[in-house]
């Protein structure tokens, strides 16, 4: 696959990789890679997120029960 990048992305990414000392492709790459762990993670809270919600839903049903079979 090959991606362009135009502009003042271009000159930022150019800057950047050389004063890390690495090649644009590899800083790419990286930056890459950090950005999809990042979006893994925001997507794995989403889900504990959505568990823990239903959870509690699941927890004042029951206590909702309790409450109406005690009076």
């Amino acid at each position: 696959m090959e991606i362009r990048v135009k502009g003042q992305l271009h000159k930022d990414i150019k800057k950047t990789s050389e004063l890390l000392g690495i090649q644009e492709r590899e800083f790419i790459d990286r930056a890459l890679l950090l950005y999809l762990e990042s979006v893994r993670n925001i997507l794995e809270l989403q889900r504990e997120f959505r568990a823990w919600d239903e959870l509690s839903d699941e927890a004042l049903a029951n206590m909702s029960v309790r409450i109406k079979t005690e009076l």
